[in-house]
């Protein structure tokens, strides 16, 4: 009996007795390193550098916690930076409640990604009341927080993320009027 070939199988099969084979090692390269330098970045924020208008720290894994915060802190009286991401900073509630504070007063940013972090259920929460007060962001990213929030904070989210949806709709909706005027 000739060899069985498995391809597409995350283990090794027996295709008769005694033969196995196992499916070849296919490693997945690293993401290239962000090149942002965090700490110009911070600079540009707080002096409201009109030619910054996306900030993307996406998997910079070592910026200090008090660095985050300094960034939420500049961003609630920044006026050109419209897109925010922070994926993978290992963010978390203390970064979470900074985040919370700036969408709170931010008058211009209109897209924030915080997904793939260390933020619990209470900094989530944070974020998504602060939904209430903003009137410009228009898509929020909070998926594949690193802490399950588990069922009952799930169902506890959902109507604050409903409202959440609705208060982007309704950004959206101002922003189409403003330009039609």
């Amino acid at each position: 009996m000739p060899p069985c070939v498995v391809t597409c199988v995350p283990r090794a099969h027996t295709c008769a007795p005694g033969v196995v084979k196992p499916d070849k090692y296919k490693p997945v390269p690293d993401e290239p390193p962000n090149p942002t330098n965090v700490e110009e970045t911070l600079r540009q924020i707080q002096a409201n550098d009109g030619a910054l208008e996306d900030v993307n720290l996406n998997n910079i894994k070592d910026i200090p916690i008090s660095t985050l915060k300094a960034i939420c802190e500049a961003m609630k009286t920044n006026t050109h930076v419209k897109k925010l991401s922070l994926v993978a900073t290992r963010s978390n509630d203390p970064v979470a409640s900074a985040v919370a504070e700036m969408l709170m007063e931010n008058k211009t940013l209109q897209s924030l990604n915080i997904e793939s972090n260390f933020i619990t259920s209470v900094g989530m929460m944070s974020v998504i009341k602060a939904m209430y007060h903003n009137t410009t962001l228009s898509e929020l990213r909070v998926d594949n927080q690193c802490q399950r929030l588990g069922d009952t904070v799930e169902m506890e989210m959902a109507s604050p993320r409903a409202r959440a949806a609705i208060a982007i709709t309704k950004n959206n909706e101002l922003r189409r009027k403003q330009k039609k005027t």
